[in-house]
């Protein structure tokens, strides 16, 4: 039966379009992987170069290729920058990618979200042959990219945040050495690891081109967004302001947040179990109505058709929200 539903799709004149579609699909992805990585990792290079001439003024200075350009056309990208900042989310949405260490920007971010929601839409016509189905296709795709950002923000964050104890260590030991705040500034932004490295060596470049030590930490905290962050950066703050052994409070501070992580890895894997089943929960109920749309069509139409079934679908959808909200609740535990 799906052989012959297939050829008859294949044999109308709709075909060569959806072919066409995905070809230049699959040539846009392409194009992205073998020359948008190439060009965006000389322009990391390039401006880890610079910040390194600042931080350390010895260094030798690298040539830089003013050549290089972004993996979509600038007409595209200037479209997409100008719908996002006449919506007001630009500079939001700027941040986070900085956040999560993207090398993308706020234009090639809405562009890319609206090429994955039309290909997501294509591919759902000639699969699933419905255009409702489509259209829920297309928006799944077109909000992957903002959760794919999303995610790379926590993993970035958590990372960043698991580094914190080892980056107040490294300080009191500079402190403790005779070094000023600033010395222990550059050497943690040169002894520590990728991605509090890069972080740092941002902070120190920032205060040496001139920008206050207490403005620089907070705008640090704020791009990591980690309370953990926010509480050592003030924690930092108020000690140069009252004075005092600020190495032995950066010890103490190191050992609290270890506490934390070693009482927040244990509650995850208390609740482990509840998470896995939030998530089987959360998703068993869509994955069956896209089946049932796809194998039988006529029989989950009626959630949508009649006015019964539409009482129960947001009836459905009601009770299928707050029960997520409930179990992430429930499994969500503030440490």
């Amino acid at each position: 039966m799906s052989a012959v539903v297939a050829a008859s799709f294949w044999s109308t004149p709709t075909a060569p379009l959806v072919v066409a579609l995905l070809v230049g699909a699959a040539v846009f992805v392409m194009g992205w992987l073998l020359f948008g990585t190439a060009a965006r990792a000389r322009k990391d290079r390039e401006m880890a170069a610079r910040m390194a001439s600042v931080t350390r003024p010895n260094a030798q200075p690298t040539s830089v290729d003013p050549g290089t350009g972004g993996w979509i056309p600038n007409r595209v990208t200037s479209y997409g920058k100008r719908f996002a900042d006449a919506r007001g989310f630009s500079e939001r949405i700027d941040a986070e990618l900085e956040a999560a260490g993207v090398s993308v920007r706020s234009g090639e971010f809405v562009v890319l979200s609206v090429a994955a929601a039309l290909i997501g839409a294509v591919l759902g016509a000639a699969l699933l042959r419905n255009p409702m189905l489509a259209l829920l296709v297309g928006a799944a795709a077109g909000a992957g990219p903002t959760l794919a950002l999303k995610t790379a923000m926590k993993r970035r964050a958590e990372k960043l945040r698991e580094q914190l104890p080892d980056v107040l260590t490294i300080m009191a030991s500079s402190l403790r050495a005779g070094h000023s705040f600033m010395q222990s500034l550059d050497t943690v932004a040169r002894e520590i690891a990728q991605p509090a490295a890069t972080e740092f060596q941002r902070v120190v470049a920032e205060i040496r081109l001139g920008r206050g030590t207490d403005e620089a930490l907070d705008a640090l905290a704020t791009r990591v967004g980690s309370p953990d962050f926010r509480w050592a950066v003030l924690a930092v703050n108020i000690q140069r302001e009252v004075g005092g052994n600020l190495a032995e409070i950066l010890d103490s501070v190191a050992d609290t947040l270890r506490e934390r992580a070693t009482m927040r890895r244990q509650i995850r894997v208390l609740t482990s179990e509840g998470r896995l089943s939030a998530w089987v929960l959360a998703v068993l109920p869509c994955v069956i109505a896209v089946y049932m749309f796809a194998v039988n069509p006529k029989y989950i139409m009626l959630l949508v058709t009649t006015k019964l079934g539409l009482m129960m679908l947001a009836t459905a959808g009601t009770l299928l929200v707050a029960g997520i909200l409930w179990m992430r609740k429930i499994v969500n535990i503030d440490v």
